[in-house]
């Protein structure tokens, strides 16, 4: 990699960005199973809707907690 590809930051610190790459988790795939769920019950049944916010609120709880936990990290 020449010189002038690299950003002030890497020429500077002589590493790599990002410095820190979360690991991958479950939880968008399964909020979006939840809005995916929600929205079909809506034009199905009250069931499939009341399904649908409980694994939306799961995966909302569950990436909001991996956010915190890397902020502490």
């Amino acid at each position: 990699m020449s010189e002038e590809n690299k950003t002030i930051a890497e020429a500077s610190s002589g590493k790599p960005l990002p410095e820190y790459i979360p690991p991958p988790t479950v939880w968008p795939v399964t909020l979006a199973l939840g809005t995916t769920l929600l929205a079909f019950g809506i034009v199905t049944s009250w069931e499939i809707s009341a399904v649908g916010l409980a694994v939306f609120l799961l995966g909302a709880a569950g990436w909001f907690g991996d956010l915190r936990h890397d902020q502490l990290h």
